[in-house]
């Protein structure tokens, strides 16, 4: 399978991809030696392109979490991450292993492993729809400065 994605390479991308839909499967809650299984959802909104939200447990009660999608993408090929996410690879069990994410700051982090390969397709399927390098080009700074407050306008792009 090639790569979902290389800096600066656009060949084959589309502003007109459809959109990823979300991709829900079962990760495994990891607590000390034990394993329990956990509904996982990621979901991804080319209107906030940087942007994968994960959703862990049952709809309805769940627990959300905004993840930066390179991080997620290098996550899935190299140990990353800062403060209270950190992602790495684990291999055993196969080619494909499994993706280790842990998340929470002091105490005890919850720690969820989900499969790396199928994750990685379904991240392929977000850079289809924004490609990287690209995502600059998917906000609207009109509005996101009305966010900031009154009296901030974006300035119009230098030629």
């Amino acid at each position: 399978m090639s790569e979902p994605w290389r800096r600066g390479d656009r060949a084959g991308h589309t502003a007109a991809a459809p959109p990823a839909g979300p991709w829900r499967t079962t990760g495994r809650r990891v607590y000390a030696d034990l394993e329990f299984p956990i509904e996982v959802t990621f979901s991804y909104d080319p209107d906030d392109p940087w942007a994968v939200r994960v959703s862990f447990g049952e709809i309805g009660r769940t627990v959300d979490w905004t993840l930066s999608r390179e991080m997620l993408y290098t996550g899935t090929r190299a140990s990353c991450g800062e403060g209270d996410v950190q992602l790495w690879p684990l291999r055993a069990g196969g080619r494909a292993g499994r993706l280790r994410i842990r998340l929470g700051g002091t105490g005890v982090p919850v720690m969820v492993d989900v499969d790396r390969a199928a994750l990685r397709r379904w991240l392929s399927t977000t850079f289809d729809t924004v490609p990287a390098g690209t995502e600059v080009e998917r906000i609207d700074w009109a509005a996101e400065a009305t966010h900031i407050g009154p009296g901030v306008a974006p300035r119009p792009p230098e030629d």
